[in-house]
């Protein structure tokens, strides 16, 4: 999630340290399983919204001036990439985010520990 925030820095990446530093260690044992199914459907959710961007028929739409002019001010955190190597790149974060939450979910269930609150 740091590795996110550091690639992809804008507004839509600081959900992640916020979550991670300012809910997920103020929790007593672990977080519940509901904030990890939280994270991922946000995760999900962004990684999807990241791919529709980058379509190419979006295009004039990441090029127009309202959207320069807010991206500069606010730095939300969308580009637009024209080759396959930087757009893997930009979503690559996302998708390890998305792989090590569903192998901690797998490792908890194994463990049983998935239904369990200490």
């Amino acid at each position: 999630m740091i590795l996110s925030m550091y690639i992809n820095a804008g507004l839509i990446s600081l959900i992640y340290p916020i979550a991670v530093f300012g809910y997920a260690l103020i929790e007593e044992t672990r977080p519940r399983k509901e904030f990890w199914k939280w994270v991922r459907g946000y995760t999900t959710c962004l990684l999807f919204f990241k791919f529709i961007v980058n379509l190419s028929i979006l295009g004039p739409v990441m090029e127009t001036d309202l959207f320069i002019l807010l991206q500069g001010y606010c730095k939300i955190g969308i580009f637009d990439y024209n080759e396959l190597g930087p757009l893997i790149m930009y979503m690559i974060p996302e998708i390890l985010i998305l792989v090590f939450l569903m192998l901690h979910e797998i490792h908890l269930k194994l463990n049983g520990l998935y239904y369990q609150i200490e």
